[in-house]
């Protein structure tokens, strides 16, 4: 609310304004205040807090498995062995020499207890669209619940395999002749780790299963790996205290600082508006809701004659009735504006306020009221 205050002779001009709407404004802002300086002090003396991980443990798993094919004798491959990631024919191969590694790697010590096996798995399997569906499979344990401990933040576990793919391919040869059910079939070796440990009063468990997949019963095959690096990490969720929000308690001290001003310029300077008096009061209303139809007339129109009508309401609806415009004499003071009228050929039909309401303030309220 924009103003301004002149000083005249050391005499400060008040800014008047409508006493509802100065009790009003007062009371808003001292809300505002209150509710401004309650926010502050609870910025300030009540500290927030927000959820966090904290880490207590990492650590990672690595299980990797490499492996070399050694071929006999043949007059096609000078090289021997042959390295990964080839295509091999079957006829060739004698066997694989496969080698497993499992890493463990921890930002502290842990006492870790666990054991492994590796097994050869000997599957017949089909599809059905994308969908991969075992029909038989069995196991041949090569190492079995091998067991292993430490206490440091970092081991390693190797373990070797020769695997002689004759064997297994003649057991897939007479389980097909035997199920009479001719289907894929391959050979997965797989090093099973399971572990737990514990660290700072705190267990975790982890299993991990690096492995290698060979077809079996086909003339060529290539082999798959399934390499394995597993992070891990043991947190607990901590209370942080958030530290003071600057910018939040400069802009509430920004709104307590404005509403004070602004408390200090409604308490001292403003003053009251004097009321309006029944007239203004009565001329407001009726140009609210007639304005559109009245028309301001620069000279006086001679009413001694004119038929009196009760209400401005009777004014509009007989003017609706004859088609003729409502007229009055404009005056910059309002005081001077108190008859509307209509001129219908000789005829005048007036209302006048004067005549209609007596000088008492509670009957003149009335009027102003009823129009």
């Amino acid at each position: 609310m924009g103003c301004t205050i002149y000083n005249l002779g050391g005499v400060i001009m008040k800014l008047k304004i409508n006493k509802k709407l100065k009790i009003t404004l007062i009371v808003i802002t001292i809300i505002l205040i209150g509710i401004s300086s309650l926010l502050l002090y609870r910025e300030v003396n009540i500290p927030n807090y927000e959820e966090q991980n904290n880490t207590l443990f990492s650590y990672n798993n690595k299980g990797t498995v490499n492996y070399q094919i050694f071929l006999k004798p043949n007059n096609l491959y000078k090289e021997n062995p042959l390295g990964p990631e080839k295509i091999y024919i079957t006829e060739f191969v004698d066997y694989l020499s496969t080698n497993f590694n499992y890493e463990f790697l921890g930002d502290k010590e842990a006492e870790v207890k666990g054991k492994y096996n590796i097994i050869a798995r000997v599957t017949g399997f089909t599809y059905e669209g994308e969908n991969f569906i075992s029909i038989w499979e069995k196991d041949y344990p090569i190492v079995q619940d091998k067991n292993f401990s430490f206490n440091d933040e970092s081991k390693s576990i190797n373990e070797e395999v020769n695997l002689y793919l004759t064997d297994y391919n003649k057991f897939v040869e007479e389980t097909i002749q035997a199920t009479k059910i001719n289907c894929d079939t391959s050979l997965t070796l797989i090093m099973e780790i399971n572990f737990t440990g514990l660290t700072e009063k705190v267990t975790f468990e982890e299993n991990i299963s690096p492995s290698l997949v060979i077809p079996l019963n086909t003339p060529l095959f290539k082999i798959t790996t399934n390499n394995i690096d597993k992070p891990g990490a043991i947190e607990e969720t901590i209370q942080v205290q958030l530290p003071l929000d600057k910018n939040k308690v400069t802009l509430i001290g920004i709104v307590i600082s404005i509403s004070v001003l602004g408390l200090i310029f409604l308490l001292f300077f403003t003053k009251d508006a004097p009321k309006k008096d029944a007239l203004e009061k009565a001329l407001n209303n009726i140009f609210k809701k007639h304005g559109a139809r009245l028309v301001a007339l620069t000279s006086n129109v001679n009413t001694s004659n004119a038929k009196n009508v009760v209400s401005i309401n009777d004014l509009v609806r007989l003017a609706d009735e004859i088609n003729k415009p409502i007229f009055y004499k404009h005056s910059e003071n309002y005081k001077e504006i108190n008859k509307f009228f209509i001129i219908n050929n000789y005829e005048i039909f007036v209302f006048d306020l004067e005549y209609l309401i007596p000088k008492e303030e509670t009957v003149i309220e009335s009027a102003s009221e009823k129009i």
